[in-house]
């Protein structure tokens, strides 16, 4: 049976000291609640960040080329040079077993476009099919490239969602339309959008016209040259064991010396990923110390207010010992008002906590999208992490209230009587 009596007196002792309670559990309240915040917020980064890569393969790298820092077999440091379809040809044959996606990309610039009366400057890059399947994007018309389009140099494009909606505003279907991009005019087959604001290599494919990399070579007077391209591997192979071997490659076919560090550039997203899992991982360290922290100097002013508590009730306790209370009853009495303090803080300060992230969230999750990326995701409170607070909750009112209990345990009736 619950014992009532035993309760009332609890909530009696706590509501005589009222003022003091209540600023001792304060402690716990607020640290608890940091705690929540925190891990909320280092969580939304976390999500922003999986979010701001979705759609990109975890194992592609990006690269291109710059001038060379040595010299090398003949040729000063210095000079500059391309890929050229050649080395797109090389790569493909020496990671065939590996390579999932190959995609030469050259940029043509910016140009005037226009529809009709309707007309804006966005950029033009030349892309193969498999630049669909390397970066974030997501199809919302019509298709993408294809083999014949690139063997057959057509004249065909794939617009942008921003240069739809204002070359194209309402259309429910453009695909065959045709758009004129400075005195040439490009048969529009597909409209794509970008999964991801965070991610922008090269160029914002929601303003630019993708049309063949072989049509742009052509039409635009760049012969066999090849900007940047990307590669993706197959699952369960990772690129921490194959960019040398892609970059030294491409070092040796245009005799660049195989310790020079500037004459390619290139973006390991395997690798960045990698750091901000190390960064977040950091940081979440970071945040529980912090929190912790927090906790346990509110769980400390909690067992010092216990041990004044204990040192004030002295007779009292003298009384109980003398009229026959057992030890275990006096030490379950005050790890019961311990446990209460900061059982009743430490809940508030969950309860506070997980509405302020659930508020915050609901309020990101409302706002249009921007057009400034962002790296901060809704915060979030995992499950296992509020289980998590509470047993520390619990473990640390048990802590708090061991050292009062153990100070009411020593003291004996006949020098508790004594006591003044």
């Amino acid at each position: 049976m619950i014992d009532l009596d035993f309760f009332a007196e609890i909530w009696e002792t706590i509501r005589r000291n009222r003022s003091r309670s209540i600023l001792t559990a304060f402690g716990v309240f607020w640290g608890l609640l940091m705690l929540i915040i925190l891990v909320g917020v280092g969580t939304g980064l976390n999500n922003g960040l999986i979010k701001g890569l979705q759609g990109v393969p975890a194992s592609s790298l990006y690269f291109g080329t710059d001038h060379t820092s040595l010299p090398y077999k003949g040729f000063q440091k210095g000079r500059r040079f391309n890929i050229d379809n050649d080395d797109v040809d090389a790569l493909r044959r020496e990671f065939s077993d590996v390579a999932e996606y190959i995609s030469p990309i050259n940029f043509v610039g910016s140009n005037k476009f226009s529809v009709g009366d309707r007309a804006g400057d966005y950029q033009l890059v030349g892309i193969t099919p498999d630049y669909f399947h390397t970066m974030p994007l997501a199809l919302d018309m019509g298709r993408t490239l294809n083999v014949n389009d690139i063997r057959e140099r057509r004249k065909v494009c794939v617009i942008g969602r921003r240069m739809y909606d204002e070359l194209f505003p309402g259309e429910p279907d453009i695909a065959g339309q045709l758009i004129k991009a400075g005195s040439v005019y490009y048969q529009v087959v597909g409209v794509i959008h970008r999964l991801s604001d965070n991610i922008n290599i090269g160029f914002n494919a929601d303003e630019t016209l993708m049309m063949p990399i072989t049509t742009a070579q052509l039409n635009y007077g760049q012969g066999n040259t090849v900007h940047f391209m990307s590669l993706s591997l197959r699952d369960g192979y990772s690129m921490a064991g194959h960019q040398d071997r892609i970059i030294g490659l491409l070092k040796q076919r245009h005799i660049v010396h195989p310790d020079d560090p500037t004459a390619f550039w290139s973006f390991n997203v395997e690798e960045i990923i990698g750091q901000f899992s190390m960064l977040f991982g950091g940081v979440n360290i970071l945040i529980w110390i912090v929190g912790i922290g927090s906790l346990l100097a509110g769980l400390i002013g909690i067992s010092n207010i216990m041990l004044v508590t204990v040192r004030e009730r002295t007779q009292e306790i003298g009384i109980r010992r003398a009229l026959g209370a057992r030890p275990s009853t006096i030490t379950r009495q005050i790890l019961s008002e311990t446990l209460l303090l900061t059982f009743a803080a430490g809940i508030g300060g969950l309860l506070i906590g997980v509405w302020i992230i659930s508020a915050v969230g609901s309020f990101m999750a409302s706002q249009p999208p921007s057009a400034e990326p962002s790296l901060m995701g809704p915060p979030q409170i995992p499950f296992s992490v509020a289980v998590a607070a509470f047993i520390i909750l619990i473990l640390g009112g048990l802590l708090a209230g061991w050292l009062p209990a153990r100070r009411a345990m020593r003291i004996k009736a006949i020098d508790a009587l004594r006591e003044e």
